[in-house]
């Protein structure tokens, strides 16, 4: 039996989801036992505008990340896809470590605990954002056409009928 760790607010969350957490935890556990994990500790990792929720799993070997995307909501194929072309670009992106695509759930590699947001300061704002550019041209450069769906016009507005529900009505 995989033993595991909550924090309060954590602890809160699994009581108010229970089977959509059960769910996860069905799924996790014989991942970890087959890693010879038998203690860690989940905890929420980031926030996300969508249906989808981060957690970070910590182990005595290290974190990982476990996307949990509500399949009537959310489809994690475009996100593998995603990711995998921009590792094949050379552009640091998750690596998915296992997955359930039917139940949704996604086992990740961690970029870390920080965003620029969080360290982004003027003394450091070039340092940061070159490597930024950087990337976002091996992106550009690796792009073909019909490998994704173009951004129109029609995606735009779609996205930009988010912003009400997903932001201002958060925050």
């Amino acid at each position: 039996m995989v033993k595991f760790r909550l924090s309060k607010k954590e602890n809160h969350m699994i009581q108010d989801a229970s089977p959509r957490m059960q769910a996860l935890y069905s799924w996790l556990q014989p991942l970890l036992v087959g890693e010879g994990v038998s203690d860690y500790q989940l905890t929420p990792a980031s926030e996300n505008a969508s249906f989808r929720r981060y957690f970070r799993i910590t182990t005595p070997s290290g974190t990982r990340i476990i996307m949990d995307a509500p399949p009537a909501q959310e489809d994690c194929r475009p996100f593998v896809k995603v990711a995998g072309l921009m590792r094949d670009a050379g552009v640091r992106a998750p690596q998915i470590l296992a997955a359930d695509l039917q139940q949704g759930f996604l086992l990740l590699t961690d970029l870390g605990r920080h965003t620029y947001l969080d360290v982004l300061t003027e003394d450091n704002f070039d340092a940061l954002f070159r490597p930024c550019a950087d990337a976002l041209v091996k992106w550009q450069l690796a792009s073909k056409p019909d490998v994704l769906p173009p951004y129109d016009a029609q995606l735009l507005k779609r996205e930009l009928s988010l912003f009400p529900d997903w932001y201002i009505a958060k925050h």
